[in-house]
């Protein structure tokens, strides 16, 4: 039996140089929405996806920045590699409780993204 092994490093995907991101955090609020926090208190909302690439198998799951455009940040799933759209946007209490979907740089499988459409919105909601 083969056994793959799954790695949290950097790779060429669709001739990106995606590197892994531990500098970002993913945030989703008690409205579900989606928000990514880096260092020095820049966060971001999450839009949606921008682009989706086929992702190599052995890629681990997790955020990851564009090596050429650093400010390009591309989460890896089971679905490929996506480019998230986003937009400057703060962590406001009001909005809380705010929990954190990555402790580690691999996401759980229900922590993927997908757009909900049975709210009519275009917030990202988790799958399950």
């Amino acid at each position: 039996m083969e056994r793959r092994t799954i790695r949290y490093a950097r790779r060429r995907v669709a001739g990106r140089l995606l590197e892994p991101n531990r500098a970002q955090s993913l945030w989703r609020n008690r409205m579900g929405r989606l928000y990514l926090a880096a260092p020095h208190g820049r966060t971001e909302l999450i839009l949606g996806v921008a682009e989706t690439v086929p992702a190599p198998k052995g890629m681990a799951w997790g955020l990851y920045s564009n090596g050429d455009c650093p400010f390009e940040t591309w989460l890896v799933d089971r679905d490929g590699a996506h480019r998230l759209a986003v937009a400057p946007a703060s962590l406001i209490d009001a909005y809380g409780p705010w929990r954190r979907l990555t402790s580690s740089p691999r996401l759980k499988p229900g922590d993927s993204l997908h757009k909900s459409d049975s709210e009519g919105t275009s917030d990202l909601r988790e799958r399950g």
